[in-house]
């Protein structure tokens, strides 16, 4: 390899390193003081890198904030996927199912004890920023249809769903997901614990039957 081909490589390992470090910055800073306290000089201090370098490897603030919630909702998106993988194959138990959709969701543990309140507020923060910033809208998009589709995979593992249609389970979990977003941006304006959304899902599903199954419905 000739020297300048190993000082190239080098160099593009170091400024994805860099890249790395100020996706972080930015992660953290939104986690900790919401999008307002996003700025490049904010990450760059918070990175300990150079201001300029906010600027030369991100062309603008939106694109740094779009590549740090992606980053985000990618961790919060395995995070969920790891809940699902280690459920038992069948839930037969309404509470049990309705605190693992909780879970899932809300990317912290269900029940009694109070999910990490800096998560679910920087999980709901990115619809406030979605309204003002049309460039996370599809971030935004993205993230809830997977969303759905992993509380579409904890659902089949209801009793019951068997019989349902793949349409009628994920219809069943938009349903499900905006419950949940509901109860849970309640519970944390009136500083209740999560265990109240959980009951709001197991009352939701206690309500849903698929009996449209077998009418030609997808």
């Amino acid at each position: 390899m000739a020297p300048e081909d190993a000082s190239a490589r080098k160099t593009s390992a170091r400024g994805l390193r860099r890249r790395q470090l100020l996706l972080e910055a930015a992660g953290e800073l939104l986690m900790e003081h919401g999008f307002a306290a996003v700025s490049h000089r904010a990450v760059a201090q918070h990175a300990e890198l150079p201001l300029s370098a906010t600027t030369y490897y991100f062309r603008s603030l939106d694109e740094l904030l779009e590549g740090a919630v992606r980053q985000l909702a990618d961790g919060w998106l395995a995070d969920a996927g790891a809940v699902v993988t280690d459920l038992p194959p069948q839930l037969v138990d309404p509470r049990a199912m309705a605190e693992a959709l909780v879970r899932v969701a809300a990317l912290g543990p269900a029940g009694e004890n109070a999910t990490d309140s800096r998560t679910l507020l920087s999980l709901y923060d990115r619809y406030m920023e979605a309204a003002r910033h049309p460039r996370m809208r599809p971030v935004v998009a993205e993230y809830d249809d997977r969303i759905e589709a992993l509380l579409a995979d904890v659902l089949r593992r209801r009793a019951g769903s068997p019989d349902a249609t793949a349409g009628e389970i994920r219809r069943t979990a938009r349903l499900v997901l905006a419950v949940i977003d509901g109860a849970l941006l309640r519970a944390l304006a009136e500083g209740h614990p999560v265990a109240t959304a959980t009951t709001a899902v197991e009352q939701l599903l206690a309500l849903i039957t698929y009996e449209t199954h077998g009418k030609g419905q997808a």
